[in-house]
């Protein structure tokens, strides 16, 4: 297994040097581009991210961590029958992350007056202890204006996400300890792959001062084989109002609402244990406020962003204790600051921090309530320095998210 890390690690540093030659041999390939007649743009940003829960722990998980040591984790396949300990593959609940971004953009110019942009965005993000952690995030994007006019325009794009793999966390296989006959089951390292399709319609409703964004788009996540009762396919639906009351990008407010519909496609493929059943309703309503200020290419600006979440998880089975009748509620809240430099370098700082508390029915005596362990805290601070190419007006540059979240 710590060879299979250290491949992942090496190959996130061998990603990282490409992109970054990429963007050094950039200048000459784009101007031999744009004689042609494309609009380019490029970005290349690297940030230092403090996380103090990776894997969003609960206070009792943390005391875990502490008392039982962790890195002894198995991999999905292992045939190991240990069903204690090994509740850990991370040696430490936070870490440092080191994030490089590359971006890219094209306008291309083919319908007269309605510019087509395209985008591609990549990031790697590479744990300093727990490589086990280490993920890569793409997407791929196209914006087609469909009316030309420079007052109450109307925008249509599209984009896919993908994560490869990402680390969830150690959870017990029901699949294992069928297959090897153990109860109550060992636990095996939990891993899925992500992917995301979305359209949206940008509406503008008042001239420069108000506009209506409404998007429609679904997310899948395959996991390995030890957890396939926790395949799913979540469509989800948004609108936001975006104010801008000077109308001059100075000042500006978003408020949004989100609804999501996970449905676990593995639910009900029942083993000789409880199967968890992951699927969740959840409405998520969030807002934030935008101040940019300063001359062009020396703004800095400052935005801060909350979000409240619902979830209210469908499970029908009594006996799978950590789902049934249970409802979370989850908040996020971020403060971002951005500083432009001379000649197209930037600077960037972030503090998040995210909660979660839930809700189940009363515990039997003597049971150790479920919220023990679905509660967490976490926080998240981050800095970075970047360089924009500025060539054109692509839209290469779009930040990347935050973690998945489960």
């Amino acid at each position: 297994m710590a060879g299979g890390r250290r491949q992942r690690r090496s190959g996130g540093r061998a990603w990282a040097r490409s992109g970054l030659a990429a963007l050094l041999l950039g200048p000459a390939a784009v101007d031999s581009l744009s004689a042609a007649g494309a609009d380019w743009s490029a970005r290349f940003a690297f940030e230092e991210r403090y996380d103090d829960n990776t894997t969003q722990l609960s206070p009792r998980d943390l005391d875990d961590l502490a008392r039982l040591g962790g890195g002894t984790g198995f991999g999905c396949g292992s045939g190991s029958t240990v069903t204690t300990d090994h509740k850990f593959s991370i040696t430490r609940p936070d870490d440092y992350v080191a994030i490089p971004q590359v971006s890219a953009g094209v306008r291309a110019g083919w319908l007269d007056g309605r510019p087509t942009t395209i985008g591609l965005e990549m990031a790697a993000y590479q744990y300093a202890e727990d490589s086990i952690k280490d993920y890569q995030w793409y997407r791929l994007s196209i914006s087609q204006p469909l009316r030309g006019s420079k007052e109450h325009g109307t925008t249509l794009s599209a984009s896919f996400e993908l994560v490869p793999t990402f680390y969830l966390r150690n959870l017990r296989s029901d699949r294992t300890g069928e297959e090897l006959s153990l109860s109550p089951p060992p636990r095996r390292e939990v891993t899925y792959r992500k992917r995301a399709t979305q359209v949206r319609i940008d509406q503008e409703v008042v001239s420069r001062r108000l506009r209506f964004l409404g998007t429609v788009g679904v997310e899948e996540r395959n996991y390995n084989r030890c957890f396939d009762e926790r395949d799913s396919r979540m469509p989800y639906e948004q609108g936001d109002l975006v104010w801008d009351p000077l109308g001059d990008q100075r000042l500006r407010f978003r408020v949004s609402f989100r609804r999501e519909d996970l449905h676990a496609l593995g639910a009900g493929l029942g083993t000789i244990f409880t199967e968890d059943d992951v699927s969740s309703r959840r409405d998520i309503l969030a807002g934030d406020a935008r101040v940019r200020w300063g001359r062009k290419g020396r703004q800095k600006t400052i935005r801060l962003h909350y979000e409240s979440e619902t979830r209210d998880y469908t499970s029908a089975d009594p006996n799978d204790r950590f789902h049934f009748e249970r409802n979370d509620r989850r908040r996020y809240a971020t403060l971002a600051f951005q500083i432009d430099l001379r000649k197209g370098w930037f600077l960037t700082a972030e503090g998040e921090r995210d909660s979660n508390r839930s809700h189940f029915p009363p515990a039997a005596l003597g049971a150790t309530p479920a919220e023990d362990t679905t509660d967490y805290d976490e926080k998240l601070y981050q800095f970075g320095l970047g360089y924009d190419f500025g060539y054109g007006a692509g839209t290469g540059g779009g930040r990347p998210p935050t973690t998945p979240r489960d």
